[in-house]
């Protein structure tokens, strides 16, 4: 199914919007301000974050009211779970990352996670349970639409730094290329709506607009604690 254009549109210019590359997080990561070490910080967090992103998305999957719909992203879901080889889950790919920089994932526990990790795997749960479903499936589209620029910025900023060569920057690279694919199976599921009301058009923008706030609050709290 392709996406009507002004869904795409809606989504990609809330993107721009954020001037990702401006951003203090990956501005500094780009120009050299971060030390290797502040950089390794930033990412032990975000693995607490990716340990439970699948746990939400299974959340959202269980309250897609079609099964058809629903089947859509069962898929992505899988994907998560490294197709059921233990070495390809996500979250042991960002840990795989992190000793890579020359960090110690053995030494990463969940108690050590930030009041905005929590914020963030919290109100992503509760969206998830909670919310009408084209809310949540929009939120979790659009963190997966703007992970695809995040993965590539953050894959430049490593490359550039010289703390890795490209073929080992693993996670960020598998992202960059997967997640326009994933986006576009959760908003999917809500194109029929898109379609159809007006109103089911604004809950589809609240979710996409709610999804791109959530996400991108972590990079700012990445870059005020690493100040």
């Amino acid at each position: 199914m392709n996406l009507p254009q002004d869904l795409k549109n809606f989504v990609e210019n809330s993107i721009d919007e954020l001037n990702l590359r401006e951003h203090p997080y990956f501005s500094h990561l780009l120009s050299g301000q971060y030390s290797k070490e502040q950089f390794i910080q930033s990412q032990n967090q975000f693995s607490y974050l990716v340990k439970h992103f699948s746990r939400s998305m299974a959340s959202v999957i269980a309250n897609i009211p079609s099964d058809l719909t629903r089947t859509a992203i069962v898929g992505n879901l899988w994907e998560e779970h490294g197709h059921g080889d233990p070495a390809k889950v996500h979250g042991k790919a960002i840990l795989t990352l992190i000793d890579r920089l020359g960090g110690d994932s053995n030494q990463l526990n969940e108690k050590y996670a930030s009041e905005s990790i929590r914020i963030f795997n919290i109100a992503l749960r509760g969206i998830s349970v909670f919310e009408d479903y084209r809310i949540s499936t929009a939120v979790f589209g659009a963190i997966e639409r703007v992970f695809v620029n995040i993965s590539s910025l953050i894959c430049e900023g490593i490359i550039e730094q010289g703390w890795l060569t490209e073929d080992r920057v693993i996670h960020y690279a598998l992202h960059k290329e997967i997640d326009t694919k994933h986006a576009e199976e959760f908003l999917e599921v809500v194109v029929d709506d898109w379609n159809h009301d007006e109103e089911s058009k604004e809950l589809v923008k609240v979710g996409i607009r709610l999804g791109l706030r959530l996400f991108t609050n972590v990079y700012s709290d990445f870059a005020r604690e690493l100040n």
